[in-house]
């Protein structure tokens, strides 16, 4: 099913195409769609797409309102190079990724219209408010919810891996050149961010101020999340640290190799500590200083200490468990889980089956965080995702992240982040 006039049918044959489609459709049960840098959809599977959605499009508001959603996700996932999840305005989860023809954005390919939890209050309410603004009669739209196919996050996650996959292979790029620019593309936005806090932070504190290569405290966050196998928080960190190293090598290559090499070296060891292979981290450990040697630019010398640090924490997943480190990915997992509903010491302490005073403990020693402190992390983080990604207002996110008290949300946001949540949106 196409659009005879489009401006991708260059990338593939049209058949070829169609067959992509209907394949990752059926292996994954949802909807899939190829469109153009302005949203508009110009050929997709036959896969139904979901009644709710079907009935939303068929509204002016609907219908603008997906297009719009194409294109931002679609530019989304090109600027960082890889898959983009992303809630529509309709509250469904769709994934996107970029569709790119001599090395120039053409479009994407999206998939998705999914939930990541059972139907709630929460849902429903948002649901009767959409019906509202599209003139559906609430009760239909709600219908149509309750039809909706439900993943959780690991799922969708993959679900987008593979989405990259075939929009590489659709774009004739070399997969692995792919991969390298996605990580190196996120890389760079991270570190901007990094230097510019560091800037910020060294102008509060003044001349006098002393202003140290990074805070040893981040260092310790980083190696416990290195300790539990945590890739997403410990690549966080690492970025932080990257902003300041950077920051205070003033863009010699030489200092700030130097400046990795010692931190690699540090990971190395954490990852032993996580149940790593000794002898395979030293092999590692060898075979990266080696590759470092011959790096000259700043951005694959940063991208290069996030590759030690993957390589890493694979040694750390592939050991054998610890008797602490279970407790403590069963603790974070039950976190995230549950995060939105009011989370005590005692009930996570409860779920793994050991004393509150135990399970504290763990929290500070392997994550360098008190529970409080990372369930805060947890809940601020969700919000600012929120925040940037919907029109949901402050109290509807406080709500939904936890929080029941609006003004005390708005205390703790502003005290993490330095602004509000409306100073943070805009």
């Amino acid at each position: 099913m196409t659009m005879v006039d489009s401006p991708l049918s260059k990338v593939a044959d049209t058949d070829e195409l169609q067959r992509l489609l209907d394949g990752y459709a059926l292996i994954n049960g949802v909807p899939v769609a190829v469109f153009d840098e302005q949203g508009e959809v110009c050929y997709f599977s036959s896969h139904p797409p979901a009644r709710l959605c079907k009935l939303v499009q068929e509204t002016a508001y609907g219908r603008r309102s997906c297009r719009l959603c194409r294109a931002y996700v679609g530019n989304q996932a090109m600027i960082i190079g890889e898959g983009y999840i992303h809630r529509c305005p309709a509250g469904l989860i769709v994934w996107a990724s970029p569709l790119v023809l001599a090395g120039e954005y053409v479009g994407g390919i999206i998939a998705g219209q999914v939930l990541m939890w059972e139907i709630d209050e929460i849902v429903r309410k948002e649901v009767t408010q959409l019906a509202s603004t599209c003139g559906i009669p609430p009760r239909v739209l709600l219908a149509a919810a309750e039809q909706l196919p439900v993943m959780d996050a690991q799922v969708v996650q993959a679900a987008s891996d593979l989405l990259f996959m075939v929009a590489a292979y659709i774009s004739n790029q070399e997969h692995l050149s792919l991969l390298e620019q996605r990580e190196i593309s996120n890389q760079q936005a991270r570190l901007a961010e990094s230097i510019i806090e560091k800037k910020r932070a060294l102008e509060q504190q003044g001349a006098g101020g002393a202003s140290g290569l990074y805070p040893l405290e981040k260092e310790r966050q980083l190696l416990g999340r290195v300790r539990v196998g945590d890739r997403t928080g410990a690549k966080e960190i690492l970025n932080q640290m990257l902003g300041a190293i950077l920051f205070n090598s003033a863009g010699k290559p030489e200092v700030l190799k130097a400046r990795l090499l010692e931190l690699s070296v540090v990971l190395s060891r954490a990852a032993v500590e996580g149940g790593g292979s000794l002898e395979r981290l030293l092999g590692l450990n060898f075979a990266y200083v080696e590759e470092l040697a011959a790096l000259e630019a700043i951005e694959e010398i940063c991208a290069w200490i996030v590759k030690v640090l993957d390589a890493f924490l694979d040694e750390v997943y592939a050991a054998a468990e610890s008797r602490d480190l279970p407790v403590i990915r069963q603790a974070v997992s039950y976190i995230k889980e549950h995060f939105r509903e009011e989370l005590t010491l005692e009930d996570v302490a409860q779920e793994v089956h050991f004393s509150p005073y135990y399970v504290s403990r763990l929290f500070k020693e392997e994550l360098g965080l008190t529970f409080i402190e990372y369930l805060t992390k947890i809940r601020i983080d969700e919000a600012k995702r929120l925040l940037l990604e919907t029109n949901m207002t402050v109290s509807e996110i406080s709500d939904l992240v936890g929080y029941q008290d609006p003004s005390y949300f708005t205390k703790v946001f502003k005290k993490r982040e330095g602004v509000t949540p409306t100073q943070f949106r805009r």
